[in-house]
């Protein structure tokens, strides 16, 4: 539920820490990946970013560090941009194995997401649907496409416009009625 408010990458989401939120400013800072076992830094630059958090993300984000603040610190290497050094960090991962307290990969991620899927009756998709999910949310609301692929972490708005999201004509609310509050004639 988290991730369809926020769009992070599934290697993203898993490396999260307790060390990468600010509850305070409402940001979570995106610092490394989980790619294939290893710690990364984000190959590109626009990947390193801080993402605002919307109140439903913030009112999740505050559960889900409550639950992890008394992880054990682990210490990990996060292999930098040339792939070749690697930098220490120690953190406390926000999203582990509620059974075995292990951190999740991308497979055992993807099996949860199945199954909950299956549990709730919903056709399957994969998890990183979160992420599009997120975008096609944000673009039927009329948020800036700008604002959204930064959050993503693109570069420029292409990638949004080409495969994240989509603008969902059934799920858009009434533009003059944003326009009117933006410019004042109405309340909110």
């Amino acid at each position: 539920m988290f991730n369809c408010w926020v769009g992070l990458s599934l290697s993203e989401i898993i490396a999260l820490a307790v060390e990468d939120v600010d509850i305070d400013a409402g940001i979570v800072h995106v610092r490394r990946a989980l790619v294939v076992g290893e710690f990364k830094v984000p190959k590109e630059r626009s990947r390193v970013r801080s993402v605002e958090l919307i109140d439903p993300a913030l009112e999740l984000m505050r559960e889900i560090v409550a639950a992890a603040i008394e992880a054990p610190t682990v210490e990990i290497k996060v292999i930098q941009r040339d792939n070749i050094t690697s930098k220490s960090q120690k953190v406390r991962f926000l999203f582990r194995s509620s059974t075995s307290g292990l951190l999740w990969n991308s497979r055992t991620l993807s099996n949860w997401f199945t199954a909950h899927l299956k549990k709730a009756e919903v056709r399957h998709r994969g998890a990183n649907q979160c992420r599009h999910t997120f975008a096609s949310q944000m673009l039927s609301s009329y948020v800036p496409v700008e604002w959204v692929a930064r959050q993503l972490g693109h570069a420029d708005t292409t990638m949004v416009r080409k495969h994240c999201g989509k603008w969902i004509p059934k799920d858009t609310k009434s533009m003059a009625g944003i326009v009117s509050k933006m410019l004042g004639f109405r309340a909110d």
